[in-house]
């Protein structure tokens, strides 16, 4: 919301209950309630509701705000009177979104992935690993739940305790590679990449850093892949530099805000159509401190990076919705 805000736009909500936190924001012109399930099926009722907000609030452009969303209106495009912002097709979006079928196309493209099999259901899994010596570390995850919902870290001693937890079927188990979580994004169209930014966040600071080897990574699965629209994923990079894989996310991306207060916004990429606006690949390092990391610079009297600032007045200009997730208020 506040990506596309910054370019000018005036931004809309459509949403269900869950939702309804977005309409604090200062940002969100309207938050509109809707009982329609948005969990990524085809519902042309749905459709039609865009369809008539759009009309009566002369809306010039429909994005989707996260996987099952997305899901949706890609089926919904051609159903959707007001132009989309650009998405891959529904073939490259489950290909993508489903960490097992990626880690095969990561494999096909000679890009690093952890060992993984995938199991029907928690009585396969049992079956694997009881009674066997496991010397490696592994985590059970699902194919598609986002935010790391669902992914459990498995002990040979809590074997039974974690299977209870386990409430989704198939099941990835992937091999556990110790590491910093690292990640990386990219705007595409028709395969090509427009702009690239890898970064990380940890200790309330937002980092970004140039490395070939995944930016080429990157070049190979959208060319093969033909996508359009912001794709963002998530690996580890281990103490001696390698880069594995984990999953990609073909949609908007948490650290998305993050991205333009350092000054890459994906959205407006999108709103051009990726026309007339590329990004160098040769993106380098910038830090971006937000409050609690910003406070803790400031303490020790070191020099503050403008980017820094940026982040600062990011969050003052919309102070609310970040005292939410910072006193874990939001749903």
């Amino acid at each position: 919301m506040r990506c596309a805000q910054a370019t000018g736009a005036k931004v809309f909500v459509l949403g269900r209950q869950n939702s309804r936190k977005l309409k604090y924001s200062k940002f969100c012109a309207e938050f509109i309630t809707t009982d329609r399930e948005i969990d990524g099926r085809m519902d042309l009722d749905l459709a039609h509701e865009i369809n008539f907000h759009c009309a009566r609030l002369n809306i010039d452009l429909v994005l989707a705000g996260d996987a099952p969303s997305t899901r949706s209106l890609i089926q919904l495009r051609s159903a959707v009177n007001t132009p989309c912002f650009p998405m891959p097709t529904l073939s490259v979006f489950d290909e993508l979104n489903d960490k097992w079928r990626f880690g095969l196309l990561c494999k096909d493209l000679d890009i690093d992935y952890p060992k993984s099999q995938l199991f029907a259901n928690v009585g396969e899994l049992r079956q694997e690993l009881s009674g066997r010596e496991v010397n490696t570390s592994w985590m059970a995850k699902p194919l598609s739940m986002d935010g790391g919902m669902g992914c459990i870290k498995l002990t040979p001693e809590e074997f039974e305790a974690q299977f209870a937890q386990i409430t989704y079927e198939p099941i990835l188990l992937q091999e556990f590679v110790e590491g910093e979580d690292i990640g990386a994004s990219v705007f595409c169209k028709e395969g090509e990449i427009l702009a690239f930014i890898a970064h990380k966040f940890e200790h309330d600071t937002y980092f970004t850093f140039y490395d070939h080897d995944i930016y080429r990574s990157l070049a190979a699965l959208m060319t093969r892949t033909k996508a359009n629209g912001v794709f963002n994923f998530d690996m580890r990079r281990t103490s001696k530099g390698r880069v594995v894989f984990l999953e990609c996310n073909p949609r908007f991306y948490f650290k998305m805000a993050m991205s333009m207060v350092v000054g890459v916004n994906f959205v407006a990429f999108g709103l051009t159509d990726g026309q007339n606006a590329r990004l160098s690949p040769g993106w380098g390092a910038k830090i971006a401190r937000f409050p609690k990391a910003f406070l803790l610079q400031a303490a020790s009297f070191r020099k503050m990076e403008r980017e820094s600032w940026n982040a600062l007045k990011f969050v003052l200009a919309d102070p609310i919705p970040y005292a939410l997730e910072l006193l874990k208020l939001q749903e």
